[in-house]
């Protein structure tokens, strides 16, 4: 750099009017730049796919296991349809000793964005059959949850929302 000014300034003209110094700067400037610009981003955009309580959910495991076994020996399935145009979400239940009376939930998880995870409450309407009201269009992949109120069995199943027809939730 020091040789740079010194041509500079044998020839006449300063050195804040060449183009070598400012290209010299340039470069360790657009990394700074860079750097506070990533800094930024991941302040304002948060990770959500991190769990605060990670040791406890490790814990939980076990129990999630235990009522999927419970879900596949009752032999438990559902097939869930979001119905767009009526605005409402169907599930129907097959399965050995399932309670066709009480309230089932249903949890919409989106795989990297935790505000567009949905939560329905589904009611009993007759023949296997449960709906909830749909506040909003719901599209893409999503990470399906179906449990009673009572909690004692559990479905899971990665779903395809934007993919045409119903979608099944088989047992583990």
């Amino acid at each position: 750099m020091a040789a740079v000014i010194r041509a500079a300034q044998a020839d006449g003209t300063p050195w804040y009017r060449q183009f070598w110094p400012w290209f010299l700067i340039a470069l360790p400037a657009s990394s700074v730049l860079g750097g506070v610009i990533t800094v930024i981003i991941a302040v304002r955009h948060g990770d959500t796919l991190v769990r605060d309580d990670y040791y406890e959910a490790g814990l939980a495991i076990n129990k999630e296991f235990t009522r999927e076994r419970a879900a596949a020996t009752r032999n438990i399935t559902a097939t869930l349809l979001v119905d767009e145009r009526q605005g409402r979400v169907v599930v129907q239940l097959d399965g050995a000793g399932v309670d066709q009376s009480s309230p089932l939930l249903l949890e919409l998880s989106h795989p990297t964005l935790a505000e567009r995870d949905r939560s329905f409450r589904l009611l009993p309407n007759g023949h296997g059959a449960f709906t909830a009201e749909l506040a909003e269009p719901l599209s893409g992949p999503r990470f399906a949850v179906l449990t009673p109120a009572a909690g004692d069995w559990r479905l899971a199943a990665r779903i395809d929302l934007a993919a045409p027809g119903p979608r099944r939730l088989p047992p583990p």
